[in-house]
């Protein structure tokens, strides 16, 4: 599995980072963080979105029932993650998971 870019679309490639790229104990992940507002346009959180692109051989796995095994490291309090599926170069099919 490799983590890709666009993670959204070509319109967000400016606005995307790469974390843990030079630390060899991590994979480096392509990153795009969207920011929240409320209704007065006060920022009310950030969410960071990843892509990533299976193997042939890994699509074979899940073919076979292999799950997907998610890790988040953290310093404090879980926080939520999600799971969508999305087209190439395309935003999340809007019945993802």
């Amino acid at each position: 599995m490799t983590s890709v870019s666009p993670v959204l679309t070509e319109f967000e490639v400016g606005a995307e980072q790469v974390i843990a790229l030079d630390q060899r104990e991590y994979f480096p992940i392509i990153v795009v963080r969207i920011g929240f507002q409320d209704k007065d346009g006060e920022p009310t959180g950030v969410a960071s979105l990843t892509r990533y692109r299976f193997t042939d051989a890994e699509r074979e796995a899940i073919g076979r029932g292999a799950d997907l095994l998610l890790s988040q490291p953290h310093h404090g309090p879980l926080m939520p993650i999600g799971l969508q599926l999305a087209m190439p170069d395309a935003y999340p099919l809007p019945e993802s998971v």
